[in-house]
């Protein structure tokens, strides 16, 4: 714990709550942080956790190697600090990732990138001078060793290597287009393979904590919150009807891409604050694909300037993302056929071999980034960091969080944190700087081995102990113990006892919770029907859903899942 930022704590703990509105990343970083400092929290979603960008993400942990061209180190060095705590205190969720850079020529791009980097076109003689060059210019290998050059100096870390030039060919390198590149430069960052599940560690943190010290903290997904006055009624959305009434001490409006939209809603009159971006992303399990890159990831360049990620998934291959203007619901954003062609595109075009078409798309998902509003420009230069944006609503303070990303999220939640005690007259007394997320407790050297010890104590099969360490780390042990079933669920590794577990831990309100959210099972190439039907019927059992609900739920569930996901679950004729 860092000492040096705690101050002495007042006897007196607030009476009155913070209202969070938006259980994604950035909501559930700032409720931790203000209950493990004895401030009560009611956090609200009229969806579920991690619904918005949390789960549409490139489920990378990095520090942001293109923003180096902007001239953005201060984002940079926060996103490599930050990318480091997470690798220490988040080893079930955050793993190193060797990414690879496939260079074609030795000196392009130079005067392109010194211009973004001096940001000469802030001037008049800048602006003219880049009327006249090339719109873009394909970054050499100068350009990118110099980039990483500047990474590893940054970042220091004490848990990766430095990059690193290796030959096309190489043992280990992936099987780009030989034709086409003639060097691989080489770096580490991290990727974070389910960001769903570790927001849900976070608020599991939060919660004990809570419990353990008699402070309110009150989740409500599925909920929305009505404002009366200077009290605050939350609502069901399902009926509307009212659960709980209070009157917030602030609010920290964390819902992301639709903050102004909050806003609104709040009757808060502002200037617009955000113009996200959607990214889209695909996986597929093409073996071939997969093979190619290896264990690494690629990181390239597509031919309209646009740095793209081929990353392994598992058995599989995510493929993204794609940065377009959106002025619709963030809600509705669906990868385009454009995007997906575009993105398969860019895939054949690094590594032609595998020929990868539209049918081998398993599964597409999009999501819209919560970017500060830039109203014309490359989206690539809308600047990536965080704000906090600070109105107010019946005299009570309504701070709206602008920007933020994976990789910074605990700083964030920090920073706003900090604020609102400081508002509050409260002083700090747990950090997160060095607190492990819960999971991350006794964690092992050797992962296969703790799995087969698990096993041997509990009676399930090892790859059923894998399935939900993935999920959990090493709090899949006490997951496990709590139940005398040893089968899993149909087409899985996950037994069922951990889909109860799950259904009666995690704030799970519905089918589509369980499946894109909690289980992961979203993102799997061979999600069937008899999985979804075994999951609604657990939550039957649990009482989450009403019998007379089950074939409406699982038929609202397959219009999510084709509309959204691109899976059309086939029905089985057995």
């Amino acid at each position: 714990m860092s000492f040096a930022r705690l101050r002495y704590m007042s006897n007196d703990t607030p009476t009155k709550p913070v209202l969070i509105l938006g259980a994604g990343i950035n909501g559930c970083c700032v409720a931790r942080e203000l209950v493990l400092n004895r401030v009560p929290v009611v956090l609200v979603d009229e969806a579920d956790i991690a619904t918005g960008a949390t789960a549409k993400a490139s489920r990378l942990i990095h520090g942001g190697l293109r923003y180096l061209e902007y001239g953005d180190f201060r984002l940079v060095a926060e996103s490599l600090h930050e990318r480091e705590r997470l690798l220490k205190l988040a080893p079930q969720f955050v793993k190193p990732l060797k990414l690879h850079i496939p260079v074609t020529r030795r000196f392009g791009g130079l005067i392109q990138s010194g211009f973004r980097f001096l940001r000469l076109s802030r001037f008049s003689v800048g602006r003219w001078l880049a009327a006249r060059l090339p719109s873009r210019s394909e970054r050499g290998l100068m350009v990118v060793r110099m980039g990483l050059w500047f990474y590893d100096w940054i970042s220091r870390s004490s848990l990766l290597p430095s990059h690193s030039l290796e030959r096309i060919g190489e043992t280990g390198t992936p099987s780009v287009d030989a034709s086409k590149f003639y060097w691989l430069c080489s770096y580490y960052d991290a990727q974070m393979l389910y960001p769903e599940r570790f927001a849900l560690a976070l608020l599991e943190d939060a919660r004990q904590y809570a419990t353990e010290n008699d402070i309110e903290f009150r989740i409500f997904t599925h909920h929305g919150a009505l404002f009366e006055d200077s009290k605050v009624a939350v609502r069901r959305v399902s009926d509307g009807d009212a659960v709980h009434s209070f009157e917030p001490s602030t609010i920290i409006n964390a819902t992301g891409a639709w903050g102004d939209l909050t806003l609104n809603d709040m009757d808060v009159e502002t200037e617009r604050l955000l113009g996200g971006t959607k990214g889209s992303h695909f996986i597929t399990a093409h073996a071939g694909l997969r093979q190619a890159i290896g264990d690494g990831g690629i990181y390239a360049e597509a031919t309209d300037g646009r740095l793209v990620f081929i990353l392994p998934f598992g058995q599989s291959v995510l493929v993204g993302t794609t940065d377009e203007r959106f002025t619709g619901p963030p809600g509705e954003a669906i990868a385009s056929e454009e995007e997906l062609q575009y993105l398969i595109g860019m895939t054949n075009d690094v590594i032609p071999g595998c020929a990868l078409t539209r049918q081998d798309i398993d599964v597409h998902y999009s999501g819209v980034r919560p970017l500060p509003y830039v109203p014309s420009g490359r989206t690539g230069s809308i600047p990536r960091g965080h704000w906090i944006h600070t109105t107010s609503r019946e005299g009570i303070p309504v701070d709206t969080l602008i920007g933020g990303k994976l990789t910074t999220c605990r700083a964030f939640g920090e920073e706003v944190a900090d604020l609102v005690m400081g508002r509050l007259n409260v002083s700090r007394v747990r950090e997160t700087r060095d607190r492990l997320v819960p999971g991350a407790e006794d964690f092992p050297d050797d992962i296969d081995q703790w799995c087969r010890d698990v096993a041997a104590e509990t009676g399930y099969e090892p790859q059923q102990v894998q399935a939900v360490f993935q999920l959990l780390g090493t709090n899949s042990r006490e997951s496990l113990t709590s139940s005398a079933e040893r089968q899993s669920l149909p087409g899985t590794d996950i037994p069922m006892s951990f889909v109860d577990w799950s259904i009666k831990h995690e704030w799970v309100g519905s089918l589509g919770d369980m499946i894109e959210r909690r289980l992961g099972l979203v993102l799997a190439p061979d999600l069937s029907l008899e999985t979804i039907c075994a999951v609604a019927d657990r939550l039957c059992l649990s009482g989450v859903l009403c019998e007379a609900d089950r074939d409406e739920e699982i038929e609202g569930c397959l219009t999510v899942l084709e509309k959204y996901y691109g899976i059309k679950v086939a029905v089985s004729t057995t």
